[in-house]
């Protein structure tokens, strides 16, 4: 007579499934870690590759004996944000790195859905709002910093215009250019590769490399924070354009009170800092109320894409590369910190 027995753990092969399962999702979690880690070496690289090649422009300078002619030309330091830094130093860093990684593109390099021109306007001002609310929470840090232990954080600042030509190469080389690469590097090499991986995740990744990209505790801060609202507006347009806007109208606040400063002194300059500021904000928040009730805010719950949590694709991307752009952030913001 046959007898049965009950097994606890199920069959043999209902055991070596769960196994094989069990296996398949490590070597899937590996894939993915192996992946992100490559694409976090990349971008350090670039990160790198964008302080390396300033420096190298600098010592080229010096060689040729035009270094003096750039400390005392406006035009000059313009000249060379445009090409040196803008081009040289960001887009063609971040561009070979989108080349060497291009199969891993899942979207468009170049987000470039249509919008329409009200949507397209609302999103931009609600972005110029978030850059005024940033920058409010970055002075307070630096009083603070001030306050708690003496200490001042200080950044380097655009050369004074000394024409009328001076002044426009200087729009072009601070606001236009400038926001055009960067957000080229940023939104469009870096956020659309890194989406293969989660929305989530490519947004704060992407904003902590446009962080470290700035080179110092003030900038990191600001950066971090309004890459995180040009990542979103770049997600929810599905266009590339309305972040450049926000960037080049953020950098054009500053670009315009630098040349009211050079010509009309501190005060005027302060005033129309004000009075940008104030604009910028009714319009911001006139638009934020627009998106709210036209429901553009809303979001959709996501899949869960891949096998890792966001906390492990975290750490994966900060560990172990990204620690180089970090001790470099913080070797580089030490040599601005300035006892009061």
């Amino acid at each position: 007579m046959s007898q049965y027995y009950y097994n606890p753990f199920g069959s043999s092969n209902d055991v070596n499934a769960a196994r094989e399962a069990q296996f398949r999702l490590q070597q899937q979690e590996a894939r993915e870690k192996k992946e992100i880690r490559m694409i976090s070496l990349s971008m350090a690289c670039a990160i790198i590759a964008y302080l390396l090649i300033q420096s190298l422009f600098v010592v080229i300078l010096n060689a040729a004996g035009l270094y003096g002619l750039y400390e005392s030309s406006p035009i000059f330091q313009y000249a060379f944000s445009i090409i040196g830094v803008s081009v040289c130093a960001v887009a063609v860093p971040f561009g070979i790195m989108a080349l060497i990684n291009r199969k891993k593109y899942v979207t468009p390099l170049f987000p470039a859905k249509k919008v329409k021109p009200l949507t397209a306007c609302t999103w931009v001002f609600f972005g110029a709002l978030c850059c005024v609310a940033a920058n409010i929470i970055v002075s307070y840090v630096v009083s603070l910093t001030k306050i708690l232990f003496g200490y001042e954080l200080t950044q380097s600042t655009a050369a004074n215009p000394d024409s009328v030509f001076a002044c426009i190469m200087e729009f072009i080389a601070m606001a236009i250019v400038p926001a055009i690469c960067e957000e080229f590097a940023m939104r469009c090499c870096s956020l659309q590769l890194l989406k293969k991986y989660g929305t989530g995740f490519a947004v704060f990744a992407v904003s902590i490399v446009f962080g470290l990209l700035h080179g110092n505790v003030i900038q990191f801060i600001f950066a971090f924070l309004i890459g995180i609202v040009l990542a979103v507006v770049t997600v929810k347009t599905e266009n590339i354009l309305p972040a450049i806007f926000i960037h080049a109208l953020n950098n054009s606040m500053s670009v315009t009170q630098n040349i009211v400063q050079t010509y009309l002194g501190d005060d005027k300059a302060e005033d129309t800092a004000i009075i940008m500021y104030i604009l910028l904000a009714v319009l911001g928040i006139v638009s934020a109320v627009y998106l709210f009730f036209t429901k553009q805010f809303k979001t959709e719950k996501q899949k869960s894409v891949g096998v890792l949590s966001n906390g492990e694709k975290f750490k994966a991307f900060i560990f172990p590369w990204m620690i180089v752009p970090f001790v470099l952030l913080i070797a580089l913001t030490l040599q601005t910190v300035k006892k009061i």
